[in-house]
């Protein structure tokens, strides 16, 4: 178990999510649940730097790993992935971290982030996004088969905006085979910790419905993956790649 945050912030960009409606039936033994506590919802935290201080930083890194760190062993936030080699909003050698935050409603969410030291003192500005519920955790013994990979959260919009005369259709049509080429690549260790906004998907809301993160080599290696998938390969949903480096904290009570 891993008890210090690195640092600070985040640029984990969830804008747009997109995939299926319903999961398929396979169980699988890892976390595959939403939050514990009933209520609470899943918010990807997007993070800005807002100072160019390095010794601002410096002298309120400890103070910020700490409250972090505290919010992780509550378990009010959770997959946390780490990037030291951000090229997107990039303060010195500070690495860039992002994770998703478990809270009642947006404003329970603001005034959790409100209260750390990194918002207090000017530091960085966050941006909340919905992402729904918890479909499938992390495939650990699959995941070290693998090695060590970097990690790249994936994106997804379905549906745009010329096809919506027949979406409901397609999305129904495919939605098993999108969900079963994602289950297998989550039993292989490729995929991890999948998160859905069913009603957006639903009510083709063009903002919020699938989030997963991929572990490859490169963001081509992930292209060539993602570009297999029924979604892809029948113009159903678009996505959009982003680097966060590599996996550190998921769920504290499975650490």
């Amino acid at each position: 178990m891993r008890h210090t945050l690195l640092l600070l912030v985040v640029s984990l960009f969830v804008i747009s999510c997109g995939d299926t409606k319903k999961k398929t039936t396979t169980e699988t033994q890892t976390s595959t649940t939403e939050s514990p506590i009933i209520g609470r919802s899943n918010y990807a935290v997007v993070w800005n730097w807002t100072t160019t201080d390095v010794k601002l930083v410096t002298e309120n890194a400890q103070k910020i790993s700490e409250e972090l760190t505290a919010l992780w062993k509550e378990d009010i936030v959770e997959n946390v992935y780490y990037n030291s080699d951000s090229k997107v909003d990039k303060l010195a050698h500070f690495p860039n971290i992002s994770f998703f935050i478990k809270a009642e409603d947006t404003k329970d969410a603001e005034s959790i982030l409100n209260n750390l030291t990194v918002v207090k003192k000017g530091i960085a500005k966050f941006s909340l996004h919905p992402v729904g519920i918890k479909w499938l955790g992390r495939n650990i013994e699959a995941i070290k088969e693998r090695g060590m990979t970097k990690s790249y959260v994936v994106v997804w919009n379905t549906i745009t905006k010329h096809d919506q005369s027949n979406a409901k259709e397609l999305i129904k049509e495919n939605v098993k085979a999108q969900s079963d080429a994602i289950l297998d690549l989550w039993e292989e260790g490729v995929v991890e910790n999948i998160y859905m906004d069913i009603e957006g998907t639903i009510e083709l809301n063009l903002v919020s419905d699938f989030v997963c993160f991929v572990n490859v080599n490169s963001e081509k290696e992930a292209e060539e993956l993602l570009g297999k998938l029924p979604f892809v390969t029948k113009n159903i949903a678009s996505y959009k790649i982003f680097p966060v480096g590599t996996f550190w904290l998921g769920d504290s009570k499975e650490n």
